[in-house]
């Protein structure tokens, strides 16, 4: 009997460990907001990594669900990682650098499917030229319809941040959808 409970504890604890996933941030002056906000599940840590030489921090607003504090941090390749336990919206800044800014989301439980659409963003849109598309997981693959639905453009992505050369296409609304491994997302971009 002792041997099942030990087991069931160990595969408990394993399958708990598992659950828990951590989101690496890149940290840097002039990092645009949204690349920097997200939305991640309780028991989930975020990882914020300098890439850039100068002196940040990442420091919790007042008013955050949370208190965290790297303290001043210099170099390039320098990191801070917090674990999320409570659900709510945490606001945080650098606390050299006033332009840097985010916002962590703590929601009780989320699907992948749902993280992965919550934490794709992309800008700017309208776009003239180039519009970014931003997420947590890596992009494999990305695809521009018409309004009609026709494939305008498929294209390839390799890694967190892509950009879309969107320059050549007509004025009018487009969708564009992207995709990591069998995660997918879709949103309407408006090229001038």
């Amino acid at each position: 009997m002792k041997k099942i409970k030990l087991l069931l504890l160990t595969v408990l604890t394993a399958s708990m460990a598992t659950a828990q996933t951590t989101f690496d941030l890149d940290w840097f002056v002039g990092v645009p907001s949204a690349n920097v906000s997200i939305s991640i599940e309780m028991g989930d840590t975020v990882r914020w990594t300098w890439t850039d030489e100068v002196p940040h921090s990442v420091t919790s607003e007042s008013g955050s669900q949370e208190d965290f504090d790297s303290g001043i941090l210099t170099g390039s390749g320098s990191q801070f990682s917090y674990t999320f336990t409570e659900t709510g919206v945490n606001d945080y800044k650098c606390e050299v650098h006033s332009g840097m800014v985010g916002t962590i989301t703590v929601e009780q439980t989320a699907s992948l499917e749902e993280k992965f659409r919550k934490n794709i963003s992309f800008y700017p849109n309208p776009v003239s030229n180039k519009v970014t598309v931003a997420s947590l997981y890596k992009l494999d693959r990305y695809k521009i319809y018409s309004i009609l639905g026709q494939v305008i453009a498929e294209e390839a992505a390799t890694g967190n941040i892509t950009e879309i050369d969107m320059a050549n296409l007509e004025s009018g609304i487009y969708f564009i959808n992207a995709s990591s491994g069998e995660l997918n997302s879709t949103f309407k971009v408006i090229k001038q």
